[in-house]
């Protein structure tokens, strides 16, 4: 059966974006926000033409269709282009700016720091262009050694160098009619950069011991996290280069910058890690967790955060939920202070001699105690469980 996407969105097959049109496989799982479709194909005698609702109120679903078995979030995510989760202004703003360049021929250079999600936004701008039936060529700048730099862009002749027993085409003429997308842009060498900065004004390129010029239609999406004008007066990069790079530019807001799209994103991982783990049931994660992953600095942002996720997914599978102990076991890496002094709750700023002193003018009466302090009784057991209080024990005397 043959799958054509239409929408704006995109489509998920098993989690990963199809192409214009895919023949689907025997057995899948279809991702069309906001329903989540297990396909099974029993016969190909005829073709089911799936259209996307215009409005909220419109939507039904067709024959075979169930939403997940997964219980649904309050906060259930918005998926935008290619993956792209969040309703906050950073992203609106964001969506809006994609929508706005993305159609153009302009080449585009996106700021921001590590996890952020460059390559999700170069995906989305390749979507909503003119190419986006043609080839998206990702090449990490970082990984590739530089002595191999120029073969991996440019592509080489047979005979070019020892070993070169074929030609090869490189990923400038992979992405031909497309877009190429270089990450970490900033790291590549100065000398690659002067023969990258020609094709870019010459629109041609030549093979590693070629003799011919191959002109190319490609439009470069770049993205990195360095700061490329400090790298200019280090003469670590070009000035030329990175004028041709920013005839558009992106800044994508760190997730400490937006942390209202945090339980969209939580919700988002825990589904897709769950069927990862292939779970009988999505994992659960208790509001006081959810809470304390949104007070994290998050220096590694929406990656970090997955990841985080992720480790909490493997640690609770066995009992379904995840709770603010799983957290706080790794929780040093994305807070930046110490979890006994985060200011979660008026609670959360005490130290133990602090809840101790409560406790004793109150009796030990823990109610009392959860009242003064505007949190649940429970909490209050946590924490003394936490700090390892106990409160007095009975003295033992009877009165005759």
């Amino acid at each position: 059966m043959k799958l054509i996407d239409k929408s704006r969105n995109g489509i998920l097959l098993d989690n990963k974006r199809i192409p214009s049109e895919i023949l689907l496989p025997p057995y899948c799982r279809l991702t069309i926000y906001p329903y989540e479709l297990e396909c099974t194909i029993h016969s190909e005698d005829e073709t089911i033409t799936i259209s996307l609702p215009v409005n909220e109120t419109s939507r039904s679903e067709p024959p075979h269709v169930k939403k997940s078995d997964f219980p649904q979030s309050t906060t259930e995510p918005m998926i935008h282009f290619s993956g792209m989760i969040g309703e906050s202004e950073a992203m609106q703003n964001l969506y809006r700016l994609i929508q706005d360049v993305g159609d153009s021929p302009a080449t585009i250079l996106i700021l921001g720091e590590h996890g952020t999600g460059k390559e999700l936004v170069a995906r989305a701008l390749h979507q909503v262009s003119p190419r986006k039936d043609k080839p998206f060529i990702p090449l990490n700048c970082a990984a590739i050694p530089f002595d191999l730099m120029e073969s991996e862009l440019f592509g080489y002749e047979k005979g070019a160098f020892t070993g070169a027993t074929t030609g090869r085409a490189g990923k400038i003429e992979e992405a031909r009619s497309g877009t190429l997308f270089l990450d970490e842009i900033g790291e590549l060498h100065i000398t690659a950069q002067a023969k990258f900065l020609r094709f870019l004004q010459e629109k041609t390129i030549m093979r590693v011991g070629g003799s011919k010029e191959i002109p190319v239609d490609v439009r470069v999406i770049a993205a990195t996290n360095c700061d490329l004008e400090k790298a200019i007066g280090n003469h670590e990069f070009r000035a030329d280069l990175y004028y041709r790079l920013r005839v558009a530019q992106i800044h994508l807001p760190p997730l400490r910058e937006r942390k209202d799209d945090i339980p969209r994103l939580i919700d988002h991982f825990i589904a897709k890690i769950s069927l990862e783990l292939q779970l009988p049931q999505a994992m659960v994660m208790t509001q006081e967790a959810k809470e304390f992953l949104m007070i994290g600095s998050w220096p590694g942002n929406v990656r970090q955060l997955e990841n985080t996720i992720y480790s909490a997914c493997l640690q609770a599978r066995r009992m379904g939920m995840i709770d603010k102990l799983v957290l706080e076991k790794d929780a040093v890496a994305w807070l930046d202070r110490d979890t006994d002094q985060i200011q979660e709750a008026p609670l959360d700023s005490l130290n133990k001699q602090a809840l101790v002193k409560v406790l004793s003018d109150c009796q030990w009466d823990t109610a009392k105690a959860a009242e003064i302090l505007k949190v649940s009784r429970g909490t209050i057991y946590y924490k003394m469980k936490k700090y390892g209080i106990e409160g007095p024990k009975p003295s033992g005397r009877r009165t005759i």
